[in-house]
């Protein structure tokens, strides 16, 4: 999934190299695509902003994790784009630091990237009730459907888009599910409080949290976030078990 591919994008952003593997645009897509398609030419463009929305929202996200290894750990990292979102890679592994200050450190790192998120929704609907206020439209008249092909009308959609993406990708990172943002937090909090069963307790929680999430995503139909939270589900059985096979 990660491994570079011919037909990887590459670029520079902020300084940080960026490198988006093809399976992102296909699972992203697949994630745009909601309800029967009534006209081509508009489903087309509702899905070109969605998933530009979705790569600006989640390259925010990840931004917000470069920065911290850049300014806080003083480590150059990269950013990957694959099937299952978005991840920064340091090139180096960074010093830990120690104590109750270095658990700050760590839960920083990892809740960065969601607060770098809720920052760009907050900006952007602020931006959007500017928009439409000056226009004298409601910004929900429309939700998430273009019905004209303005330029105030794309325009709206792309930065609704990215409101909604970045807070519900920004909840979903912080749920307590390893390797998630939440995950890694928890298992800093866990570790901290108890460095011999830290790890496994937190493994523990993200098993059974994504369990839960699974079963809810299957009650509410959504078969995609059924199997993403079953894998979780399954990555965390597989390393609690080995961890437990270790111990004998």
């Amino acid at each position: 999934m990660y491994q570079p591919t011919p037909y990887d994008i590459n670029f520079q952003f902020l300084g940080f190299p960026i490198r988006i593997h093809p399976l992102f645009w296909v699972v992203i897509t697949l994630f745009g695509i909601q309800g029967p398609i009534i006209e081509m030419s508009l489903f087309f463009i509702e899905i070109v902003l969605w998933v530009a929305a979705a790569f600006v929202s989640i390259l925010v996200h990840e931004l917000g994790h470069a920065l911290v290894f850049r300014y806080v750990y003083r480590v150059p990292s990269q950013i990957i784009f694959h099937g299952m979102g978005g991840m920064t890679i340091p090139y180096i592994p960074h010093q830990r630091r120690y104590g109750f200050f270095g658990l700050l450190c760590e839960v920083f790192l990892s809740a960065a990237g969601p607060l770098a998120g809720f920052v760009l929704a907050i900006c952007f609907i602020a931006l959007l009730v500017l928009l439409t206020t000056q226009s004298g439209k409601a910004v929900f008249d429309n939700g998430l459907i273009l019905t004209e092909l303005s330029v105030q009308s794309i325009v709206s959609v792309f930065m609704l888009n990215v409101f909604v993406i970045s807070i519900i990708w920004g909840i979903f990172n912080l749920l307590p599910i390893y390797p998630m943002d939440g995950g890694h937090i928890f298992r800093e909090i866990f570790s901290f409080i108890s460095p011999r069963n830290g790890v496994a307790n937190s493994l523990i929680l993200s098993m059974v949290t994504a369990i839960l999430f699974a079963f809810l995503s299957f009650r509410f139909g959504g078969m995609i976030m059924v199997l993403l939270f079953a894998y979780f589900a399954y990555q965390n059985y597989q390393e609690l078990s080995f961890r437990s096979f270790r111990r004998w």
